[in-house]
C-alpha cells in the first residue's frame, strides 16, 4: 500500500531525492535532434530562483531531456526566522500576480503591509514556503505553462506528480548525490562529469576552478585561464571567489550536505569539495569505460568512510532507478524509519545496500 508523502517526510526534515518526468516520458527538454535543448536552461534557472525564495537547500540536481532529478532538504527552521514582511515578500515573488509592484518608487506596496499584519495569513504562507509539495508546485507549473505557450497547446507537460524518496543516512545522501550527478554520463549524454551540462557537479567544478584561478599568483593567471575547458570558467577576482570554492552557488555547501540524525554531533561528518569531485570523477571513469579492473585505488578509500562496498557502489551507479522506494539507507537507518512510521520494515530497492542483512 502506498504511503502518503506527508507520512514519509513527517517529523525532522530529511534530505529527499525528488524525480519528476515529462508526460509520457517525451523528450520535451531536448533529445537526440537537439530540439528544445534550451528548455533545460529554463529548468535550471527556475531551480536556482526558487532556492533563493523558499526555505530549501539543494544538494544536487541533473536536468535531463525528459526528466529532472534533485536532492533537496526543506528547512522549516529557516522559515521560522523570517519576519512577517519577509514572508510576504518571498511569497509574492513566486505567487503574486504583480510581483514587480512589491516596491514602487522606493516604497513598499501598501498591499504587502496589509498581508504582513494578518498573522494567520503569514503563518500559512510561512509553512508553505518550507513545504516540499508547494516547492514542487512552484517549480513545475510555470515551466509547463511556458512550454505550452511556446508550443501553442494545452495539457500536461509533467507526468502526474513527482516521486520523493527520503535519504535515511549519510551514505544514502552521498550516494544519491553522485547518482544524480552522473545521470548524463550514464545516459551517454556526456563523457565526463565536468562536461555534464545542467548538473550540480558542473556548477561545483566551475566554482572550484574559479576559486583556484583567483588564488593563484598573478603571473600564472593567464596560463590557467587558457587551460580551462569552458568559457564560463573565467577568473573571478572577487573576495567571494577567493573565500570559498563554493561561493556564489545556489547549491548548499558540501559542509551542510550531511544527515543530522537524532543525537549525532553536527561535526561528525565533513565532505570537502575536492573529495566529492574526486568521488564523482573516479566513478564516472568506471561507468564510461565499463571495466571494473580499472578502478582507481582512491575510490575504495573514499567509500570506506561511508561503510560501502566498491562492487555495490559501481552496480548502483551503473544501474537504473536505484534511488527509489519509501526510503534509502543502511539496515539500521531503515529500521529506525520503519519504527517511526509504524511499519515492520522498509524494503530495500537499492543495489548499494542489497548485500547487507535485510531489516526484519
Amino acid at each position: 500500500m502506498a504511503i502518503p508523502r506527508s507520512q514519509l517526510l513527517s517529523g525532522r526534515p530529511v534530505w529527499t531525492h525528488v524525480i519528476s518526468r515529462c508526460v509520457r516520458k517525451a523528450y520535451l527538454c531536448g533529445g537526440r535532434d537537439g530540439r528544445w535543448e534550451y528548455r533545460r536552461q529554463w529548468v535550471e534557472d527556475r531551480l536556482a530562483e526558487l532556492s533563493r525564495v523558499f526555505a530549501v537547500e539543494v544538494a544536487a540536481y541533473a536536468v535531463m531531456s525528459n526528466h529532472v532529478h534533485a536532492v533537496v532538504r526543506m528547512s522549516p527552521e529557516v522559515a521560522a526566522s523570517w519576519t512577517a514582511q519577509e514572508v510576504v515578500t518571498r511569497w509574492l515573488m513566486v505567487f503574486g500576480k504583480n510581483a514587480e509592484r512589491l516596491v514602487v518608487n522606493g516604497a513598499r506596496d501598501p498591499m504587502t503591509q496589509m498581508f504582513a499584519e494578518d498573522p494567520a495569513w503569514v503563518a500559512e504562507r510561512r509553512s508553505r514556503l518550507a513545504d516540499l509539495s508547494w516547492f514542487m508546485r512552484a517549480f513545475k507549473e510555470p515551466l509547463a505553462r511556458r512550454a505550452n505557450r511556446e508550443d501553442q497547446c494545452s495539457g500536461r507537460f509533467w507526468e502526474g506528480r513527482y516521486t520523493s524518496v527520503p535519504l535515511l543516512d549519510q551514505a544514502a545522501l552521498v550516494a544519491c548525490m553522485a547518482y544524480v550527478d552522473l545521470n548524463p554520463v550514464r545516459a551517454r549524454m556526456a563523457t565526463t562529469p565536468e562536461e555534464s551540462a545542467y548538473t550540480s557537479v558542473l556548477q561545483r567544478a566551475q566554482a572550484r576552478q574559479r576559486h583556484r584561478a583567483a588564488n593563484r599568483p598573478k603571473k600564472s593567471v593567464a596560463r590557467v585561464t587558457r587551460s580551462l575547458p569552458r568559457a564560463g570558467l573565467t577568473v573571478a577576482n572577487t573576495s567571494a571567489a577567493q573565500a570559498s570554492p563554493e561561493a556564489g552557488l545556489f547549491l548548499a555547501p558540501l559542509s551542510r550536505c550531511r544527515h543530522l540524525a537524532e543525537g549525532a554531533p553536527t561535526s561528525s561528518w565533513k565532505l570537502e569539495v575536492d573529495e566529492y569531485l574526486t568521488l564523482v570523477d573516479l566513478t564516472g571513469r568506471v561507468i564510461r569505460q565499463g571495466k571494473r579492473g580499472s578502478i582507481d585505488p582512491r575510490l575504495p578509500a573514499l567509500l570506506s568512510r561511508l561503510d560501502l562496498h566498491i562492487d555495490d557502489w559501481i552496480a548502483t551507479m551503473i544501474g537504473w532507478r536505484q534511488m527509489h522506494g519509501s526510503g534509502v539507507g543502511h539496515p539500521d537507518s531503515r529500521a529506525a524509519a520503519a519504527a517511526t512510521r509504524g511499519l515492520r520494515w522498509i524494503r530495500n530497492r537499492c543495489t548499494l545496500f542489497a548485500s547487507r542483512t535485510a531489516v526484519a
